[in-house]
């Protein structure tokens, strides 16, 4: 449905009329609503389709609010996933997918970049604090990466991902394995290291 929708925005012919009688256009609220529930009963299951999920929250969210107050303030329970981070100096949001890929937005140009990041479930990610770097954690390949994040010269173009390095990395405990909440989080003090924090209360610090 909201690749559907997104087709007819691009016609300029459809619009107001054809837009605003979509489910979508008319249904925002109850939508985001609907997320909030399936995440508080069913964690595992939205955590399975983050991607996916995300898709339908972004298009129903308003734009020029999610650049004033950010997603951690306006739709918290999609940021309980340590595998979805928000930076707001760049305006970007990476999701983590199950298949290994990273879904890297670009919410200035609306737009979405795939990242094939890791060969198994990807399990923490998280921008440093200035938005330059992506640090990704998989579990299921104990791996931990870092990417850098930059747009084109000038913010013109397409944005431009590369891996700079790949480290190896512990697997969490397997008592964590049933709660994809609890299993690891990366946590960035500055701008040179992340921190992997591990449920069992274990921290390993990799730089860049």
């Amino acid at each position: 449905e909201v690749h559907r929708y997104n087709a007819l925005a691009q016609n300029a012919q459809t619009l107001p009329t054809t837009l605003s009688q979509t489910v979508l256009h008319r249904a925002k609220p109850e939508i985001l609503r609907v997320v909030e529930m399936l995440i508080e009963r069913s964690q595992g299951d939205v955590h399975d389709m983050l991607v996916e999920v995300m898709d339908i929250v972004l298009h129903c969210l308003d734009a020029s609010q999610l650049k004033m107050r950010g997603l951690n303030e306006l739709f918290p329970p999609l940021c309980r996933f340590h595998n979805v981070t928000h930076c707001g100096a760049t305006r970007r949001i990476a999701v983590g997918a199950r298949s290994g890929n990273i879904a890297l937005y670009e919410l200035k140009a609306a737009r979405c970049q795939t990242i094939p990041a890791h060969g198994r479930p990807v399990t923490a990610c998280a921008f440093s604090p200035e938005g330059k770097f992506l640090a990704s954690y998989s579990a299921g390949d104990q791996k931990l990466s870092f990417w850098q994040t930059a747009s084109g010269l000038f913010g013109l173009g397409n944005a431009q991902t590369k891996c700079l390095r790949t480290c190896n990395a512990p697997h969490p405990p397997e008592t964590a394995h049933s709660n994809p909440l609890r299993m690891a989080r990366l946590v960035w003090p500055s701008n040179k290291f992340v921190i992997l924090m591990l449920a069992d209360g274990t921290e390993h610090r990799y730089s860049l």
